[in-house]
């Protein structure tokens, strides 16, 4: 069966471009020749599109919103996968393809109400990332609001996620039994603000006190989730510090942070894993083509979009009376970034 995910790498757009011009989305029009390709390719793959411009008597159609961090992080590959189980399940129910914003464009009660008032939108689902304020002006108009990849007990909204405690745990747990004592971490912030909230913080920092190693000083890097601050905060660190002195192993809150990292060492004449092991987060595609291959906790990011499309169908429905949590299972994927049993009695523990 063809996936929006299809029809976009056959025009070469986006799969947010794709579900805009499936939904006619007139905020963020799609031109009409790629508007054109996209409905031939759908055509030619044998996709059947669902939903569609919503009319007056459309009144069992669900209109949804995805709301993600910032511009153009649609290509991410982690939120790519994500939005693509999330349209794909909303087609297969018979509701059109959720409209996807950004943060920025949903930044004040004016964008929202023109949002839900030009679309007739029923229920947002904020990804990954949020602001109070947002949340408050949705409760105030009447939406429905769903949270996905986020956890934060503050929010009083039902989720659909992932355990990173435990993934983190997992993930530091396996350094461990590899012998590595000195354990760095890349990471960013949580809705806090503050990377000490965040759940792979949470978790890497609960495997260590279990294990009762202490946190690595100097080698904890906040890069505000920055790809490039990944790479240049390690390279200054790598460069500052003798060999004896760097950490036995790195654990990345995500891959797309770890990837950049492992370049770090490289340049500075360090050997992965021999000198400094990797493990990252997310298991995106790109992880297994590194080198060496990056070990990964796999998310199930496509289960997770699918679940999140079936849950707020059937919230909006009125099928959930509390606000549940559903945390999808994720599984660790050792490859040869990590897969080196080090010598413990080598190692200064800090």
């Amino acid at each position: 069966m063809a996936k929006l995910k299809d029809i976009a790498e056959r025009v070469g757009v986006s799969i947010s471009t794709v579900s805009r011009a499936f939904s006619n989305d007139t905020n963020r029009p799609v031109n009409e020749e790629t508007k054109r390709k996209i409905k031939e390719a759908a055509q030619e793959l044998g996709y059947r599109i669902q939903g569609g411009v919503k009319t007056e008597a459309d009144t069992s159609a669900k209109h949804i919103a995805c709301v993600i961090p910032q511009q153009l992080i649609e290509n991410h590959p982690y939120f790519s996968e994500l939005l693509a189980g999330f349209h794909e399940r909303m087609n297969e129910l018979g509701h059109p393809p959720a409209i996807v914003r950004t943060l920025d464009e949903v930044s004040d009660s004016d964008r929202i109400k023109t949002l839900i008032r030009e679309s007739g939108i029923q229920g947002v689902v904020i990804i990954s990332w949020y602001e109070q304020e947002l949340v408050e002006m949705l409760e105030k108009e009447g939406v429905a609001i769903l949270g996905v990849s986020l956890n934060d007990e503050r929010l009083t909204v039902p989720v659909v996620d992932c355990d990173r405690i435990f993934s983190a745990r997992t993930a530091v747990r396996h350094l461990i039994e590899q012998g590595h004592r000195r354990i760095g971490f890349i990471g960013g912030p949580a809705y806090s603000r503050k990377m000490d909230n965040d759940e792979r913080f949470v978790g890497y920092k609960f495997a260590l006190t279990e294990a009762g190693l202490s946190l690595p000083e100097g080698w904890l890097i906040d890069t505000n989730w920055t790809v490039d601050l990944s790479y240049s905060l390690l390279t200054e660190l790598l460069a500052s510090k003798p060999k004896s002195e760097w950490p036995t192993a790195i654990f990345c809150a995500s891959d797309m942070l770890a990837i950049p990292a492992m370049r770090a060492v490289v340049e500075q004449n360090g050997h992965i894993p021999q000198d400094i092991a990797f493990v990252g987060m997310d298991d995106i595609s790109f992880a297994q083509y590194t080198n060496p291959p990056l070990t990964s906790v796999h998310v199930p990011k496509y289960e997770i979009g699918r679940v999140a499309a079936q849950f707020m169908i059937d919230y909006l429905n009125g099928d959930y009376p509390a606000l549940p949590k559903i945390l999808l299972p994720c599984q660790l994927i050792i490859r040869e970034s990590s897969n080196y049993v080090r010598s413990i009695t080598k190692q200064k523990v800090h």
